[in-house]
């Protein structure tokens, strides 16, 4: 016996795989929090690098920032967004947002790279660029 509901078709006729479903888990503005996260990761990281020490306490603040705060940010990102490709149809990077995630945590200006297979894969829709 399944116990189980099965899922119901929404009042507004859409069918619940539709790109106008408003019940998509994934939705938000991820490319943004991407950019912002990956801008911020690049000046904290050459401030520290060029001007911080790590044994001051201002040093270890800002590597403890872009290695702990923004890196894993940047990482969980680019896998939302992904995610947010795939459940709207529009792209699947399929073991390729892994990849991508892995390598962010250590480094996300990787996200530029991201960008470019995201692109390359869908670079005729003009909604991509345009949020959720």
């Amino acid at each position: 016996m399944n116990t189980r509901a099965e899922p119901t078709e929404p009042s507004g006729g859409d069918s619940a795989g539709s790109p106008d479903a408003p019940d998509r888990r994934f939705d938000g503005p991820w490319l943004a929090a991407l950019t912002a996260t990956v801008a911020v990761w690049t000046l904290l990281y050459a401030l520290d690098w060029a001007f911080l020490t790590p044994q001051t306490p201002i040093g270890a603040a800002v590597s403890f920032a872009y290695g702990y705060l923004l890196a894993p940010l940047a990482t969980a990102t680019i896998l939302l967004d992904a995610l947010s490709l795939a459940e709207r149809g529009v792209a699947d990077l399929g073991v390729f947002k892994w990849v991508y995630a892995l390598v962010a945590l250590p480094a996300p200006p990787v996200a530029v790279l991201y960008y470019a297979h995201r692109e390359w894969l869908k670079p005729d829709d003009a909604d991509l660029l345009g949020g959720p």
